[in-house]
C-alpha cells in the first residue's frame, strides 16, 4: 500500500479523540495556574524528566513547536529552578536540558497525580480489557518509536549530505 492509500484510509477523528482524551488526562486537575505553569511548560517538564539530557533541538521536535518557543519556556522554567540547561561536553553547540531537584519533585508529584487519574478512569474496565488496552498502547508506541527513529536517521543522513 502506498502513502496515498494509507492517508486516505485514516480516520482523523480517532487521532483527535485520543489526543483530546490524553490531553485531558495529563492536564486535568494539575493546578497549573497555582504553579504558574502553562500546558507547554508542563509538557516540557514531562519530556525532560523522562529524557534527562535531551537536546533543545530534540525537545522542540518532540513538543512539535519552534526552538524559539521552547527556549522561551525553558528560560521561565530555569528561573523557577525546575530545569537547567548545560552545554554538551562533546559538542559545545548542543545544549542539553536536565531537571533540577525541584523539577524532579514536581514531576513525581504530577506523575502520581496522572497515575491516580488514569487508574480511576480505567477502573471501570475488566482486567482483560485493561490488559488489552495496555497491549495496544504499547504496540502503537513501538510502531511510532520505530517511525521516529527512521525519520531521525533520514534527517541526519540528509543533513550530512549538505
Amino acid at each position: 500500500m502506498d502513502k496515498e492509500k494509507h492517508s486516505s484510509n485514516l480516520d482523523i477523528s480517532v487521532f483527535t479523540e485520543i489526543f483530546s482524551y490524553m490531553s485531558q488526562l495529563l492536564f486535568k486537575d494539575l493546578d497549573l495556574e497555582d504553579l504558574k505553569l502553562t500546558k507547554l511548560d508542563m509538557l516540557i517538564l514531562l519530556i525532560v524528566a523522562t529524557n534527562e539530557g535531551i537536546s533543545m533541538t530534540e525537545l522542540a521536535n518532540q513538543v512539535g513547536t519552534s526552538k524559539v518557543q521552547v527556549s522561551r519556556s525553558i528560560a521561565g522554567l530555569e528561573e523557577r529552578a525546575i530545569v537547567q540547561r548545560r552545554h554538551n561536553q562533546e559538542n559545545r553547540r548542543v545544549v542539553n536540558v536536565y531537571t533540577t531537584k525541584e523539577g524532579e519533585k514536581l514531576f513525581k508529584q504530577k506523575e502520581n497525580q496522572v497515575k491516580q487519574q488514569l487508574s480511576e478512569t480505567l477502573s471501570v474496565l475488566s482486567l482483560e480489557d485493561y490488559q488489552e488496552v495496555n497491549q495496544h498502547f504499547l504496540a502503537v508506541m513501538k510502531i511510532l518509536s520505530n517511525y521516529q527513529a527512521l525519520r531521525r536517521k533520514t534527517c541526519k543522513e540528509n543533513n550530512a549530505k549538505k
